[in-house]
């Protein structure tokens, strides 16, 4: 089985621990619909035929009139019922895993809904120092380069909740019928990052609407909607949307016989539930862009069939962060997110906001000054000046940094829009042009980890174990069957694609040398990209050095019969 992650906002977490639990586990399926219920030390499975069919916004609400108002919920929708490959699970309004198709395990399993009600607390080593941490971070800002480098009118309000951060994120989401934005707020979040809806059908804490580029907002409000009450990953308007304009600008207006209308919100909106209930149109696409790309070569144009798998080229993850669609990352910065698309489960960029790749936003508003300020940076944390040169050499400790920021992030938990600290706070563009040195507080989280737990740790210590999760799930990838040969002919066809922002490219001969950089650094194999011994040992891991050397016996005599 394939090995993957997703992660959620919201008050999931802290209620799980407020009941006394740390994580939970789920292992084989009922025989019929069930739901997880955790109040305090009684936990019981309940029978949910009734709530099967249900939606995830109306699984929650059920949940919570049954049990508490005060009860926490994850639930799926139709998605997961019906094992759509990118089918979310739910939390509230605004909060999923939504990638990586958790829903759909949920559905395998029977499971419609685990809910959740913890009445104790958790103690804090030292709450002085805690909250007095807190109160610095409040200074700060959501990735300072859109702050900086954006304009001031766009800015949202400080959220009077749970945030103190000057947010300025969300500048093309929605806002209320009057023209206000209602502020929605995460527990672990240091900064407001999304807007709310309100006067409106579709309400929520939170709902953030992402921009559109041919409907109207209370369309795109709808659109999203919908996908968080069926229980679908917001992202597959990403890569279905710009395929199906595609296939009407070639021409093509129907597939197998399903008219398409990708630019008409309410046929979307209309795919949307094929997509989660399996029917017509929607079941052919249920099984993700990829693999209807498979399903369809030969029927379709090959240039259509091409677009499908660079839209998904990440083993069915939508391209992101990577230079070639969306977002403009020039040279090196989509070096170093080839380097984490290459070796990582799923797409990488989406814990690692804040580790490099936002700094591209300042590379792009004036290279000089950037290319400046980025060598005192560097120096100051990889130890080398010229680790954000535009160059494809020495990328790969900033992209091993960024990796194992992303799992400290994921694991303490904290923010990814705020952590970590790479780039201090700025107010203004001024700012930012004048300063020499815009390298921020990167022993911040250490210190609120120190807070809380009472633990010191160093900056070495905490990076040692981020690499041995990262280590660790690299095994769990290789005993799926994942290795270099896999990711070298999944993965360098994408990067042989001209950058937008600069034009840049690499040839199969260069992927390969960025991944024995990556490897190298890393201590794992040329051959297969899998840990070594010595460094299995020296991570406390030496249990699974069996079994991944018996993986590797068997792969060579794959590779060579």
């Amino acid at each position: 089985p394939w090995y993957t992650h997703s992660t959620l906002g919201g008050w999931f977490g802290p209620e799980l621990k407020y009941a006394g639990y740390d994580a939970i586990v789920i292992r084989g399926k009922s025989d019929s619909p069930v739901y997880l219920e955790i109040c305090d030390d009684e936990v019981r499975f309940v029978d949910a035929r009734d709530l099967w069919g249900l939606d995830a916004r109306e699984t929650q609400l059920t949940l919570k009139e049954r049990i508490s108002s005060k009860a926490q919920v994850l639930a799926i929708g139709q998605a997961g019922e019906n094992l759509v490959r990118f089918a979310t699970v739910q939390h509230s309004e605004q909060n999923a895993a939504g990638h990586s198709g958790f829903g759909a395990v949920w559905g395998s399993k029977n499971l419609k809904a685990i809910v959740i009600r913890g009445t104790g607390s958790v103690s804090v080593a030292r709450p002085d120092d805690l909250i007095g941490e807190v109160l610095k971070a409040g200074t700060g800002k959501r990735a300072p380069s859109v702050g900086v480098l954006r304009d001031d009118k766009k800015r949202l309000p400080v959220c009077s909740q749970a945030c103190t951060f000057d947010c300025r994120a969300a500048t093309s989401y929605g806002q209320t019928q009057d023209g206000r934005r209602v502020p929605g707020t995460c527990i672990g979040g240091m900064l407001l990052s999304n807007s709310g809806m309100e006067n409106t059908k579709y309400i929520g804490d939170g709902v953030n609407v992402p921009p559109g580029k041919n409907f109207g907002i209370h369309e795109e409000a709808a659109l999203h909607q919908a996908c968080n009450s069926l229980g679908l990953d917001l992202w597959l308007r990403l890569v279905m949307q710009p395929w199906f304009i595609r296939c009407k600008q070639l021409g093509i207006n129907e597939i197998r016989g399903y008219p398409i209308e990708p630019e008409d919100a309410s046929w979307f909106e209309s795919f949307l539930h094929q997509l989660a209930n399996r029917e017509g149109l929607g079941d052919i696409f249920a099984e993700d862009l990829i693999r209807v790309m498979d399903e369809l070569e030969g029927e379709l144009p090959e240039e259509l069939i091409r677009l499908g798998r660079e839209l998904e080229f990440n083993f069915g993850f939508p391209a992101h962060r990577e230079g070639r669609f969306w977002d403009e990352e020039p040279l090196p910065f989509w070096v170093i997110s080839a380097m984490m698309h290459a070796s990582a489960s799923r797409d990488p960029t989406i814990g690692t906001h804040q580790s490099s790749l936002l700094l591209a936003d300042f590379l792009l508003a004036d290279r000089e000054l950037a290319l400046c300020q980025f060598r005192v940076l560097s120096e100051k944390v990889w130890g080398y000046p010229d680790a954000l040169e535009p160059t494809f050499e020495n990328k790969a400790p900033v992209a091993i940094w960024s990796q194992n920021q992303h799992i400290l992030i994921d694991s303490l938990p904290l923010c990814d829009f705020a952590f970590p600290q790479l780039v201090r706070s700025m107010e203004n563009r001024e700012e930012w042009e004048n300063a020499e040195d815009i390298t921020g507080d990167l022993n911040l989280a250490l210190r609120l980890f120190s807070a809380v737990t009472g633990v010191e740790l160093t900056r070495a210590e905490m990076d040692r174990v981020a690499e041995r999760a990262f280590t660790l799930e690299r095994v769990m990838l290789a005993r799926a069957g994942r290795s270099r040969k896999m990711e070298e002919k999944t993965l360098s066809p994408h990067f042989k694609l001209p950058c937008r922002a600069d034009g840049t490219l690499i040839d199969e001969i260069g992927f390969s040398h960025l991944l024995d950089e990556y490897f190298s650094a890393r201590g794992w194999d040329h051959e297969f990209g899998w840990p070594q011994d010595e460094q299995l040992k020296s991570l406390n891991l030496k249990e699974v050095i069996p079994e991944l050397n018996q993986h590797r016996r068997n792969l060579k005599e794959i590779y060579e019969p």
